[in-house]
């Protein structure tokens, strides 16, 4: 599995999102059976039901599964912004840099000029 989302992934992601059905979801228990029952909040009408593992197990894979449903969107566009972020840092890092470079140059020049004009004979 990738360790890093590209921005084919991001995509991908936001394309699975906009088909899905809206948020939020929820879950729907009975304490009689295992089954778990995931719905969205608009109508009501389940959209995916877990029932072949325990009831433990159904409930966490549907709370996964809501869960991931519900905070999709806020974690695409977090991940949008830190890298949006990150970027205008290191432009603003490679312009503190270029600064640093033309006043060091600059620096060398004026050295360059005093030891010129303390040279006997010169000045």
């Amino acid at each position: 599995m990738k360790q890093v989302l590209t921005s084919e992934d991001i995509n991908f992601l936001e394309e699975k999102l906009g088909a899905a059905s809206e948020e939020p979801w929820s879950l729907l228990e009975n304490d009689a059976v295992d089954t778990v029952w995931v719905i969205p909040g608009r109508d009501g009408k389940p959209l995916a039901l877990l029932d072949y593992q325990s009831k433990e197990m159904n409930s966490a894979n549907a709370g996964f599964i809501v869960a991931s449903r519900n905070y999709m969107r806020i974690l695409l566009d977090e991940i949008k912004n830190l890298r949006r972020r990150i970027l205008e840092l290191i432009q603003s890092n490679n312009i503190e840099v270029q600064r640093r470079e033309d006043l060091q140059s600059e620096l060398q020049e004026l050295k360059k000029m005093l030891r010129t004009q303390d040279e006997p004979g010169l000045g």
